[in-house]
């Protein structure tokens, strides 16, 4: 559901009270809605339901999110590294073994 198509006092209803809040509870309210918005963004029947390009936008913000994460993510790099290893070991293995899978 998109702002155009909520009733209009619905949306007066929620500024009022978006206006009253202390900025403590108006970031927790911000956060709150973010966090809705994100978890509409990751449902498959909700980007099915969008444009192409809408849908296109939201899945390279995301894609540029896991990135960021993977780079971060020393454990996962590190599992990278030791399947590469192991590969690498099982390779040399077979090499010695003259090419044989026993």
């Amino acid at each position: 559901m998109s702002l155009k198509s909520t009733d209009p006092t619905i949306l007066e209803t929620a500024k009022e009270k978006l206006v009253n809040l202390s900025p403590e509870r108006l970031k927790i309210a911000l956060d709150f809605l973010t966090y809705l918005q994100e978890k509409d963004e990751t449902d498959a029947r909700y980007l099915m339901k969008l444009p192409l390009e809408k849908r296109r936008e939201i899945l390279a913000k995301q894609a540029e999110k896991m990135l960021a994460h993977y780079q971060q993510d020393r454990e996962w790099q590190e599992l990278q590294t030791w399947d590469e290893k192991n590969k690498l070991q099982d390779f040399k293995h077979k090499l010695s073994d003259g090419g044989t899978d026993n």
